[in-house]
């Protein structure tokens, strides 16, 4: 149930993101990837520890294997970029300081990793990259995205219908998704 309420709830948030990440532009170039990456790399740098201060095996989920910075670490190397010189210290994130919240988070970067499927495909017929030049995050979990998604949706609903704190969950996911978009229209 928390998994339809998120969707519906979040739609404007996911639609002003999508816009403003466009990747699918057939005139996308290789700076405007870079571009981009940094642009990843900036938010992922400032939302993922403060994700892995939670104690997330209570509830079965290990953050641990999802998370993606060393992923885009590697692809901003493989561009030729350091990720020391990209991450200017994104502070714009929201708060979630309890696994309602965390949750919340979560479920816009699974999300994420899921439609990064789409856009792999795009970036290879398009850029030539791959996840060996500079895609691996967009790979996501490879052939286990699809599961890992469902594991997800598993978890985040056990864990609502268990605690409550839809409400938690759903206005931490729609605030990162404007931090998220923010960050990318940031300079």
């Amino acid at each position: 149930m928390i998994l339809k309420k998120l969707k519906e709830s979040t739609r404007d948030q996911h639609d002003d993101l999508e816009s403003t990440v466009d990747v699918m532009n057939q005139t996308f170039t290789i700076e405007d990837y870079k571009t981009l990456m940094s642009k990843f790399y900036r938010f992922y740098a400032a939302m993922e520890p403060e994700l892995a201060k939670l104690d997330w095996e209570t509830i079965g989920y290990d953050f641990d294997e999802r998370q993606k910075l060393g992923k885009l670490e590697n692809d901003l190397k493989n561009l030729g970029l350091e990720p020391s010189e990209v991450s200017n210290g994104w502070n714009d994130i929201p708060k979630v300081d309890n696994l309602a919240k965390a949750l919340g988070a979560a479920y816009v970067i699974e999300g994420a990793t899921l439609g990064g499927q789409l856009i792999k495909r795009h970036l290879k017929e398009n850029l030539e990259i791959t996840p060996e030049n500079g895609g691996s995050f967009f790979n996501g979990y490879g052939e286990l995205t699809g599961p890992k998604w469902k594991e997800f949706g598993a978890v985040i609903t056990k864990y609502n219908e268990e605690n409550g704190g839809d409400e938690e969950t759903i206005e931490a996911a729609r605030s990162t998704f404007d931090s998220f978009r923010r960050c990318f229209e940031s300079a």
